[in-house]
């Protein structure tokens, strides 16, 4: 297994005071006074309705959107433009149609310089993370003869091969049958524990955010701010019908709905 030393990387600080986008109609500010660390090998999972800025922030995280008014820092370092110490998976997988299994791996290397990675290390490593998500025997196939389920293995077997210190993930399962949802969650969490990649996910799913999560960070929407940080602290694997697993899920879904301004949870209730 490759030795990524996770262990001591992969701290987020984010500290966003304002970010907005100018259109027809106006200014939408999407978000405001975004103040949250992520811990080295912790799983966060931000919920909250169409329009809080879950995205958005998930996007300034990455590097993605880089008009804003704040910092984000990784192990203390302020983040410009997107890097490998950074891998995302989003809703669709985008993979490249007229590249395998193999290769659409491999293009997670790109921009890599060479004297950072053999060739032989470069081939290890494609192989490891193929491995890691299952589909070693499919390691010649092209997308088109995957399933939905598969073909997110792949995006998050070439997010991870670049070794980031942070995988971001955005509602990368919200396509995909409620089964092979289910089963993809399963997936994410056995790679995630076998790795000790700081994770971050945005999903709109509450019981999935349940299932998944050290944390969940509420979202208010527009302007989207932090309405709560809540642990879970259930053990793995959780059971999704176990009393305090619905608890937490039914407090989750009257925070999300409750009148602004007002907050049901208290952190050390859970």
């Amino acid at each position: 297994m490759v030795n990524n030393g996770f262990a001591q990387r992969g701290t987020v600080n984010i500290e966003i005071a304002r970010k907005a986008f100018s259109g027809s109609k106006g200014t939408l500010l999407a978000l405001k006074d975004i103040v949250l660390t992520i811990n080295p090998g912790e799983f966060v999972c931000i919920v909250g309705g169409s329009g809080c800025g879950k995205t958005t922030l998930l996007r300034i995280i990455a590097g993605l959107e880089t008009e804003y008014e704040g910092a984000v820092f990784l192990d203390g370092k302020k983040l410009i433009g997107t890097g490998l110490d950074r891998g995302v998976v989003f809703q669709e997988h985008r993979l490249l149609s007229w590249l395998t299994v193999h290769d659409n791996v491999a293009f997670g290397l790109a921009g890599l310089p060479p004297q950072e990675r053999s060739r032989k290390e470069r081939s290890r490593d494609i192989r490891h993370y193929i491995n890691l998500v299952g589909l070693d025997r499919f390691e010649y196939e092209y997308p088109h003869q995957l399933s939905g389920g598969m073909s997110q293995r792949v995006a998050v077997a070439r997010a991870l091969v670049g070794r980031p210190e942070v995988l971001l993930l955005d509602e990368p399962f919200a396509s995909l049958d409620a089964l092979t949802r289910m089963r993809m969650q399963q997936e994410i969490l056995r790679i995630w524990e076998a790795e000790r990649t700081t994770v971050v996910l945005v999903t709109h799913d509450i019981e999935e955010a349940v299932y998944l999560a050290d944390r969940v960070v509420i979202m208010s929407p527009q302007p989207g701010t932090i309405r709560n940080i809540l642990p879970v602290r259930l053990l793995r694997p959780r059971d999704r019908t176990d009393r305090e697993f619905v608890r937490i899920r039914k407090s989750i879904h009257d925070e999300l709905f409750a009148p602004r301004g007002m907050t049901h949870l208290a952190a050390d209730s859970f």
